[in-house]
């Protein structure tokens, strides 16, 4: 237990003086109040008359940690508070209120008080506005418990547990202070050694880099999802190895031709008759060649969204992953090439268009809960995702839209049906890995030849580091699975953002 801190007015020599004061004046000294601790002066234990009657109430209030010092970034540390009433009389009215430090995340389902497991609007509460303890008899004990884990940065965790009780005094309720360990790697020095003076080429591929080992379970998952977000490429036969040359064969002999025979002379006054030539074959009908299967999807995006996420993206404000979710929604191509809606696809889309948009609400209200709380639901039926005959896109009819078009290889079509079997998994991560995977990889539009395959390269470029953003955005789901997450920078993938609003603007321009 740590030893308590009383007060010790004794040994300030601040109040020395106004006893001299009060004793030059002939002013009585004050009468000890109940709530001094039996601490004596320096020296050494007080003398009897010096110890205070705890006739009143006397809260005290402890703050612990474990680990106590020396904690790295993705760390899981306990806290333990416990409030004890030392004094002879009820204290009334109890309550208790425990900040979160900014560096650390509250670990959801760890809230224990007096032993029991508490859901986690207790422990909000807690965090908040503070809980209510009410009356405590005396010799009682109320304890807290729950879990944190310790984000990026370099300054150490500080908690400040603030107790109030009415006509109680309260000892103790001292800041808690978690050291990080020395050396650590802070946010800020990432930033600086990312910084590189070469500039990487343009749509290079970027280097995953986890904070632990994956399990076989995680490596499978993060297998099929590359293979499903890959860019489709074009199918090339396997080269055959080069045959050994045959022998030429052995010339036969040409035949003898048969004697000539002699020619038919035609007896005179008989007119001679002319050979019929034969007619020319018939030709066979014209048979059209069998049309390309594929699970070809279309969409459109106009100048004025462009324009939207052009002030997002160019602006004095960094973007956050929340905007880059909410540019692959508008990327997503969810209907056939003829323009129905045969898999339900935008409706879902729509539906987690409005969960990304109540989040940014959420921020702004300075409400938090966790990020598993806007995964919602697959609306659309991903079943239906199967080949059919592809037909050509034409460019829309606006001058101010362009059309959008992708095709679902088969590694990505078969996650997506797994999704739809496995549909009790459904959590925030796959409902973006739905959404990348329907993201365009190519646009048509009525501009030159030139804008238009810049504007491919800038959506193939686009996907690809999004693909492994979303790889490292799911790792660190397993350390902070707080809608926070959602508002950190990613200064690669802006860059790849800002160059694909660039190339779609082209499309307008030109």
């Amino acid at each position: 237990m740590k030893p308590r801190k009383d007060p010790d007015f004794e040994a300030s020599a601040d109040m020395r003086l106004v006893e001299l004061q009060r004793a030059a004046l002939g002013v009585p000294a004050p009468a000890r109040g109940v709530w001094q601790s039996q601490t004596g002066a320096e020296g050494g234990i007080a003398p009897e008359e010096a110890v205070p009657n705890l006739a009143g109430p006397v809260v005290v209030c402890e703050l612990t940690a474990n680990p106590p010092s020396g904690v790295i970034p993705g760390a899981i540390v306990a806290i333990g508070l416990s409030i004890i009433n030392e004094g002879a009389a009820t204290a009334r009215k109890v309550r208790v209120n425990v900040p979160l430090p900014g560096g650390a995340a509250y670990r959801n389902g760890s809230f224990v008080r007096d032993g029991r497991a508490m859901l986690d609007d207790a422990a909000d509460e807690l965090f908040s506005t503070g809980t209510t303890i009410g009356d405590m008899p005396p010799k009682t004990r109320v304890t807290f418990l729950w879990k944190i884990g310790v984000r990026m940065g370099n300054k150490p965790l500080v908690m400040a547990p603030m107790v109030s009780a009415e006509q109680s005094a309260v000892i103790g309720g001292e800041p808690l202070i978690v050291p990080r360990k020395e050396g650590a790697q802070s946010t800020f020095a990432t930033q600086i050694e990312r910084a590189a003076p070469v500039p990487p080429p343009p749509f290079a591929e970027p280097e995953a880099l986890p904070f632990y080992e994956l399990d076989a379970e995680e490596t499978l998952e993060y297998e099929a999802t590359a293979a499903a977000l890959s860019p489709i490429t074009e199918y090339r036969p396997p080269i055959e190895p080069p045959t050994a040359p045959e022998a030429p064969p052995v010339t036969q002999p040409e035949p003898v031709p048969p004697p000539a025979q002699p020619e038919v002379v035609p007896e005179p006054g008989v007119p001679e008759v002319e050979p019929e030539t034969p007619l020319p074959p018939e030709q066979p009908p014209d048979v059209e060649p069998m049309g390309r299967e594929a699970v070809a999807l279309a969409g459109q995006i106009d100048r004025p969204s462009i324009a939207y996420f052009e002030r997002i993206f160019t602006g004095s404000k960094p973007p956050t992953l929340l905007n880059h979710f909410i540019l692959g929604g508008a990327l997503a191509c969810t209907r056939s090439v003829d323009g129905d809606d045969f898999a339900g696809l935008k409706a879902h889309l729509d539906a987690q268009g409005q969960l990304l948009q109540r989040i940014v609400l959420h921020e702004r209200l300075g409400k938090k809960e966790p990020i598993a709380e806007y995964a919602g639901s697959i609306v659309a039926n991903l079943a239906l995702l199967t080949p059919r005959p592809v037909k050509p896109l034409q460019p829309p009819a606006d001058a101010n839209a362009a059309a959008l078009y992708t095709e679902l290889d088969g590694p990505t079509i078969s996650v997506l049906h797994r999704m739809q079997e496995e549909s009790a998994r459904w959590d925030f991560t796959k409902a973006r890995q739905l959404t990348l995977a329907l993201q365009a990889r190519s646009v048509i539009a009525a501009a030159p030849p030139e804008a238009v395959e810049r504007a491919d390269a800038a959506l193939q470029g686009y996907a690809r580091t999004a693909s492994m953003q979303l790889q490292r955005f799911f790792v660190r789901m397993r350390i902070d699975r707080t809608t926070g997450l959602l508002f950190a920078n990613d200064e690669q993938l802006d860059a790849s953002a800002r160059s694909l609003i660039a190339a779609l603007t082209a499309l307008f321009s030109a």
